[in-house]
């Protein structure tokens, strides 16, 4: 019998499971892995906004990392909404103390596509200077990454994704840029830009996209696969996923 590869998410818990937990739990299903999770911030959600949210103690979030890793060996590790910086910085500082050898995709949710906002923008530059010393990979999508480089005299992506690479020197993804009847996602890898294209699938089934992409990314990279094939992998798949997505009767409904 074969070991099954073991993902831990950490992040926030969806009702309407669209995304967080919920959507980490079902893609590492589907691609035949199983997911540990620990809840950072439990939300309550719909189509429209997020109606209200409840951040999770640092006590219970140290208490469920600790105890999933005195049991488990982890073979990647995906990151999504925490609470805080300070939890940022706990999750940091055990991997390096522990000897944690493993890939970390980090998808560094800094709103909801609803607009709920769930950290400053400082607090939110200071999450990728502390992950960034683990030379995490970091999953942004363009709008988040206008966050991090607010000077408009890089305004291309290739000048963005090299500027950030000079500041945090580490492999970031820039994900699900809309060109004509394409996504773009973009790779900065020692300091070289890879390009990614897939065809836009037309449905309003989107919720959860973002989640869906860095956990079978760190699925992929779990398994083995460079980050170049497990970025090609990740994108048939959540191609594939949004051509299936389910019709919920509501405007805009889950990925899967």
């Amino acid at each position: 019998m074969n070991k099954k590869k073991i993902i831990l998410s950490i992040a926030g818990s969806d009702n309407t499971s669209g995304a967080g937990i919920q959507a980490d739990i079902k893609t590492c299903q589907l691609l035949g892995v199983f997911c540990l999770n620990v809840v950072t911030v439990v939300t309550s959600q719909g189509q429209n906004k997020v109606e209200d949210y409840q951040l999770v103690s640092k006590k219970i979030i140290k208490s469920q990392i600790v105890t999933i890793f005195s049991q488990f060996k982890v073979d990647a590790i995906k990151i999504g909404l925490l609470s805080d910086v300070k939890v940022a910085e706990f999750i940091r500082d055990f991997i390096i103390k522990n000897s944690i050898n493993c890939p970390v995709v980090i998808d560094p949710v800094f709103k909801s596509t609803t607009g709920t906002m769930f950290y400053s923008k400082q607090e939110y530059k200071k999450i990728f200077e502390i992950f960034s010393s683990i030379k995490s990979i970091f999953t942004p999508n363009k709008s988040e990454v206008e966050l991090l480089i607010e000077n408009h005299r890089y305004n291309t992506i290739n000048k963005i994704l090299k500027q950030l690479f000079l500041r945090y020197n580490t492999p970031f993804i820039v994900t699900g840029i809309k060109k004509n009847q394409k996504i773009y996602d973009y790779l900065i890898k020692d300091n070289q830009v890879i390009e990614f294209k897939s065809f836009r699938v037309n449905t309003k089934d989107t919720h959860g996209t973002g989640c869906v992409f860095s956990t079978s990314l760190c699925v992929n990279l779990a398994k083995g696969f460079s980050i170049e094939s497990s970025i090609e992998k990740t994108k048939r798949f959540l191609v594939k996923r949004l051509e299936k997505s389910p019709d919920l009767g509501i405007k805009y409904g889950p990925t899967f």
